[in-house]
């Protein structure tokens, strides 16, 4: 089980992740549906999901709508959906480890440990 902290000024917030939720959260998001969805919102928010970045003729100055479309491609590849698998495998036999540990200048703490 994956252990999110998340500690600041106004209170604490702890988080268990079951393992069977990454994986069903996986198998979600490289599903063929939610890919379908996402190019659909992709499509009705400006231009077209599968045209190259540089074809476009609109240009996007903070990068977003290219970083969506490198991700649907990433999730589209068929080894994608084995490779997080496996992941999600591989991070249960390292319990204890911790992912995350940081301290933002506000005094925010965000702590992630498997």
């Amino acid at each position: 089980m994956m252990i999110v902290k998340v500690k600041s000024k106004e209170g604490s917030l702890t988080i268990p992740v079951p393992y069977t939720v990454l994986r069903m959260g996986s198998g979600i998001l490289t599903s063929n549906f939610v890919q379908r969805k996402m190019k659909g919102w992709l499509d009705k928010n400006g231009g077209n999901s599968g045209a190259h970045p540089s074809q476009k003729e609109d240009f996007d100055p903070d990068g977003s709508r290219f970083g969506i479309e490198l991700l649907l491609s990433i999730l589209e590849d068929r080894n994608t959906k084995q490779a997080i698998r496996q992941l999600v495998q591989e991070l249960q036999c390292c319990k204890g480890t911790v992912l995350v540990d940081v301290q933002a200048k506000d005094g925010t703490k965000v702590f992630i440990k498997l």
